[in-house]
């Protein structure tokens, strides 16, 4: 039996931002050794190949977030108050390792192409 292709036009298209989903891991407050794992939505910026470029070679990573993350779902407070997306805390965020290092390997993936059939 062989392996068959369904394959489609390509289209240009001009939207330029698309919700992926970002797991933030945690050291467990509350069992020692393990992590907790906490999801988001993140509104990513699709980047020309001239700015990943740029953004894969970026020091500043305030900056580098503020390239890439247009905007976020369910991220909240401790009591469930939502978090809105501005800049003020885009900035606090960028100081949060497990934020970031989160946010930057779901990026990763963004634009890593899925492999079938393994």
């Amino acid at each position: 039996m062989g392996i068959s292709f369904i394959f489609m036009p390509f289209i240009r298209k001009t939207t330029s931002s698309y919700p992926w989903p970002v797991e933030v891991k945690r050291p467990s407050s509350e069992n020692a050794g393990e992590y907790e794992t906490f999801e988001f939505t993140a509104i990513f910026k699709r980047l020309s190949k001239s700015q990943l470029t740029e953004f894969q070679g970026a020091t500043d990573e305030l900056k580098a977030l503020q390239d890439i993350l247009l905007g976020w779902k369910d991220v909240t407070e401790e009591d469930g108050t939502e978090i809105p997306f501005t800049k003020a805390n885009v900035k606090l965020f960028s100081e949060d390792i497990d934020f970031v290092n989160g946010l930057f390997e779901a990026y990763g993936k963004f634009y890593q192409r899925g492999t079938e059939g393994n």
